[in-house]
């Protein structure tokens, strides 16, 4: 009763202010009495900042994608492509903080380089703002690579633990131009730059940035649409949203999905369906389907599940990690399957059933999703997620003689995207893990892989997370 009273009164003391500050401005227009308002939120705005620094590991539940948004812009400062944009509008649901960047080729040395930037910034805010995009813009003109860019932007924008923890990216759909274009360039000495046709960003420097952002512990977002739906379109009946689920990501896939999902364009008609990718024949598929259903139902996501199977290729390897493979230690190292026969193994002894409380054991370090036990008793769930599996491949450095090696791993690509269009026929989005790209040195095999997996997908999302992003059922 006495927090009703107080919040009441500081109601209507804020309406009586605003009363009064109307009267005043309409009565005394020719007044600057400056404003009263604008410097309180920024007092509040700097105390609440300076009160959570040093506070950056949140809690799962706590944890909110603040976005950093890499778009391709023109030489006013228009989008090439707005499908970005409109999906970075559509994360709003979390509650996070958005932040759109382009990076161009320049130098603040040229006097005309700083009006340059403001005029395509204001470009660029008039572009969020057509699709709603509530945030922060800046255009960068640098000299140095895009890469070096696209790091420093994610390093230095925001405040304190108010910093771009996930950072999304369009699909470079001209990559081979980009990279002829770039050897004939290199023959010659000239700048690739020097064709305004041409963004800065080369191929190479497109996969050296999403190994960085990962090496700096950053979810990446990878986005391929076309004709994605945008600020007053409504998703027809029907539409879904589907999730691939190969490895145990932590669960980022689920959350971003679920995010969009909550947005007013799709929270009408849209529904989700996760479908849990197996590539062994030991994964029982019935045993899944029930865990993962139990899973979503503690965490509150209303989906259908479907179990695919894959087998006779080494799909999942292209999507976790393993200990001589470079990758950093925050990505995924088990799958579904392995997820739930460990789980099996551990639960056999207290003859439980094989498929209750999926995922439960594992620790937060690990990018798997956290128990009460793994919290308050520090059992040995760390013991089971260092748990090595066996790898039946490995990883070398490629080279232009490894063609048997390229085309197999091109053909599970392939696979996976048949079987994509086979049971997502008319998905509106759907949503996956993005290949890891430490596995190979060759960025041409990189990009023919995740191009491959992209065929004849209208909207498809690829998403790395880092181990820190994740759902849990602890309250």
């Amino acid at each position: 009763l006495l927090m009703y009273l107080i919040f009441k009164y500081i109601a209507i003391s804020a309406q009586r202010m605003a009363v009064i500050g109307g009267e005043t401005n309409s009565s005394r227009s020719g007044t600057n009495w400056g404003d009263v308002f604008d410097s309180v939120r920024y007092k509040i705005t700097t105390a609440i900042l300076a009160g959570v620094t040093g506070t950056e590991n949140f809690h799962a539940k706590n944890w909110r994608p603040q976005l950093l948004t890499v778009v391709d812009t023109n030489d006013v400062g228009t989008p090439l492509s707005n499908e970005g944009l409109a999906l970075a509008s559509q994360f709003k649901g979390g509650r996070g903080l958005n932040m759109v960047v382009s990076i161009k080729h320049g130098s603040f040395l040229n006097p005309m380089t700083f009006e340059l930037s403001q005029q395509c910034n204001a470009r660029l805010k008039a572009c969020m703002e057509k699709e709603r995009l509530r945030g922060f813009s800046e255009v960068i003109f640098t000299e140095s690579s895009f890469s070096e860019a696209v790091w420093s932007a994610v390093m230095h924008s925001g405040l304190g633990p108010v910093s771009p923890n996930t950072v999304l990216l369009s699909w470079m759909a001209d990559w081979r131009r980009r990279m002829n274009i770039g050897q004939d360039r290199q023959q010659e000495n000239i700048d690739l730059s020097d064709d305004g046709t041409v963004s800065p960003c080369s191929v190479d420097e497109y996969v050296a940035t999403l190994k960085g952002l990962g090496l700096m512990h950053r979810a990446v977002c990878l986005f391929k649409g076309n004709k994605f739906p945008r600020i007053g379109d409504i998703a027809p009946v029907g539409s879904t949203i589907d999730i691939y689920w190969i490895v145990d990501d932590g669960g980022l896939c689920l959350l971003l999905s679920y995010i969009i999902s909550r947005n007013p364009i799709w929270r009408r008609n849209v529904h989700l369906q996760v479908f849990a990718v197996t590539t062994s024949t030991k994964d029982n598929p019935r045993n899944i389907e029930a865990s993962v259903v139990d899973f979503l139902q503690q965490i509150r996501i209303n989906a259908s599940v479907h179990v695919v199977n894959i087998q006779g290729i080494e799909l999942a390897d292209d999507f976790r990690a393993r200990s001589n493979d470079g990758c950093p230690s925050s990505v995924p190292i088990v799958t579904i399957g392995e997820t739930l026969r460990m789980d099996k193994d551990d639960h056999s002894c207290s003859s439980e059933s094989s498929h209750d409380n999926l995922f439960s054991n594992f620790s937060r370090e690990k990018a798997c999703l956290p128990s009460v036990a793994a919290y308050e008793l520090g059992s040995s769930s760390d013991e089971r997620c260092n748990t090595e599996v066996p790898d039946r491949r490995e990883y070398v450095a490629m080279t232009e003689n490894d063609a048997p090696h390229l085309f197999l791993r091109v053909e599970t690509a392939k696979k996976l995207n048949n079987m994509i269009r086979l049971n997502s026929p008319s998905a509106s989005l759907v949503v996956t893990h993005l290949p890891l790209s430490y596995k190979v040195s060759n960025v041409a095999s990189y990009m023919e892989y995740i191009d491959a997996m992209l065929k004849d997908v209208d909207n498809m999302l690829l998403i790395q997370g880092t181990g820190v992003e994740y759902l849990t059922t602890v309250a």
